[in-house]
């Protein structure tokens, strides 16, 4: 929740739109190119987007070049999310757990 709060107040964002995760998330490992995965969400884009709405866009490192280079060319606004880490170690019998923990922190433009 924090994000969207982020997102409204430094964003100027109003309105929230999803795209299709599964697209996104399930983008073959063993595919060569990630072309022919990415052009529902483009095509997407392309019907609903306008010039200067904001996509915040983070992943695979290839499909996430790929998207911010299309979101550039339609006059969109590729952002992405950074967050503070913090890890701690809880010690359980003989076992030790990790916890991790992300805290937003803001978006930034690529």
């Amino acid at each position: 929740m924090h994000q969207m709060n982020d997102a409204k107040a430094c964003l100027t964002v109003d309105k929230f739109v999803t795209l299709p995760t599964e697209s996104w998330s399930q983008i073959p490992a063993d595919f060569e190119t990630v072309d022919s995965s990415l052009l529902p969400l483009k095509a997407q884009l392309l019907a609903e987007a306008k010039e200067g709405d904001i996509l915040l866009v983070q992943g695979d490192y290839g499909a996430t070049f790929n998207m911010v280079q299309f979101a550039k060319e339609i006059g969109m606004l590729p952002v992405y999310a950074t967050s503070r880490r913090k890890v701690s170690e809880v010690a359980d019998g003989e076992k030790i757990k990790t916890i991790r923990e992300f805290e937003h922190v803001r978006f930034r433009k690529y």
